[in-house]
């Protein structure tokens, strides 16, 4: 019996194998396609880092730029003109120049800014449509919170009219002062409406 299990677990294991040296030979690269794509991740990693380098290294000039700007007095210029406007004329300015002179520096200086036309909003109408919603919504909470603090003071006001409506005397009789008083309550409230 024991020749019989080793030739069976032979078997087995040359199936074994062959099922997976065939496996295998499907799923393998050669050698050079593995080296060519791990060169190109990397490749493409590097132009990655590269180029947030670049970003990285171009906002830090711009903020220079600025920061240098305004501390000469120009404004500093956006976009790719980056036309300088001088914030106030400098000393030298100032003497050199006449009042006519400096009209004319400002209203070149006026000209020569352009004003950017503002990119129309597709979304301008649902915009508009969520505000009035949101302002509506505000109007109907504020309604909301001020018809509830007076119900909550007519309630309150009706339970001391009821405690007071309520009291007897020592023989058990209703107190007429506040029965009174309430019947002119009542008429007061029927002229005003």
């Amino acid at each position: 019996m024991a020749k019989s299990d080793s030739k069976t677990v032979a078997k087995k294991d040359d199936n074994n194998s062959k099922d997976f040296k065939a496996r295998s030979a499907r799923e393998r690269i050669s050698l050079d396609d593995f080296v060519h794509r791990k060169g190109q991740v990397r490749a493409l990693e590097e132009f990655k880092y590269r180029k947030q380098r670049k970003k990285v290294e171009t906002a830090k000039a711009l903020r220079s730029y600025r920061k240098v700007m305004k501390q000469v007095g120009y404004e500093a210029g956006q976009g790719a003109s980056r036309k300088r406007l001088e914030i106030s004329p400098s000393r030298h300015d100032e003497e050199d120049l006449d009042h006519s002179n400096v009209e004319e520096v400002e209203e070149n200086a006026a000209a020569k800014t352009h004003k950017r036309r503002h990119k129309m909003n597709p979304f301008q109408k649902s915009v508009e449509k969520a505000e009035q919603k949101m302002v509506k919504a505000k109007q109907h909470e504020q309604q909301k919170k001020h018809n509830e603090q007076q119900r909550f003071q007519k309630l309150k006001d009706r339970k001391q009219r009821t405690k007071l409506l309520n009291k007897r005397t020592k023989r058990g009789q209703p107190i007429m002062k506040h029965m009174v008083d309430n019947l002119l309550h009542k008429l007061e409230k029927q002229n005003e409406s």
